[in-house]
């Protein structure tokens, strides 16, 4: 199997390469601001045996999505598994939300990964069983009271991620993660009491970690999800379920 994670140097990314690797995968890691954690990342698959190596580029560029598809053509012929991962979540109060910024949140979190799956299609057609996972969010569903151009990113990967589900079948699958509280650099700026609110109001009680999401990411594209697309994991602890 040989998989493609992008923003795959740290958080749920660094998770799901690890996880990946063990289940057998060859793994390309995608990264641009992190390029030397990534690089510890693929060696750390390559210590399982696996082939592991980084593809860096901007996927917030038409240029770094050219960049990163073309550095996976030249090393595979075809690619098994595209999980969909790197993005970033700049908070902001609606007021303060500019066309600019809005512009460049979409770029990445959602042109990018458009781009890049049409890109990449058809190398994932000659796999014999591909897989596409989107990495959405829980605010999809809730909305957020200080990112609204994030939420409406992420919630736009759902009808991305329905409509190639239709439209890639039946050889290639494409599923959703949808993470709620995970322990990854999007909370480093949680001071204790706020982390304490953030606790209180998940039914499981407490915040979730990578290996968790990456979890949901290695059955969504293992063989026993074959019958499973068009659907969205949530991994938030019971914070939300539809």
């Amino acid at each position: 199997m040989r998989a493609l994670v992008t923003g795959g140097s740290r958080g749920i990314g660094a998770a799901t390469v690890r996880r990946l690797a063990r289940a057998g995968a060859d793994v390309a890691v995608h990264a641009f601001r992190h390029p030397d954690e990534a690089e510890t990342v693929a060696a750390e698959a390559r210590s399982l045996g696996r082939e592991s190596w980084v593809v860096r580029g901007d996927l917030a560029s038409d240029e770094g999505v050219r960049v990163v598809a073309d550095g996976v053509r030249a090393k595979w012929d075809r690619l098994d598994v595209l999980v969909h991962n790197a993005g970033a979540y700049d908070r902001a109060m609606f007021p303060a939300i500019t066309d600019a910024a809005l512009l460049a949140t979409f770029r990445l979190n959602v042109f990018g990964p458009f781009a890049l799956t049409r890109d990449l299609l058809p190398m994932m057609r000659r796999s014999a069983a591909g897989r596409i996972v989107f990495v959405s969010s829980v605010l999809a569903y809730t909305g957020s009271s200080n990112g609204a151009h994030y939420a409406s990113a992420k919630a736009a990967l759902l009808g991305l991620s329905k409509s190639l589900a239709k439209e890639l079948a039946p050889g290639i699958t494409v599923n959703v993660v949808a993470p709620g509280s995970i322990d990854t650099a999007i909370l480093a700026g949680d001071t204790p009491a706020r982390r304490k609110e953030r606790e209180r109001t998940i039914p499981a009680g407490r915040i979730g970690m990578p290996e968790e999401v990456a979890e949901a990411i290695a059955f969504l594209s293992s063989p026993a999800a074959s019958y499973v697309t068009g659907t969205t994991v949530h991994v938030n602890g019971g914070s939300r379920s539809d």
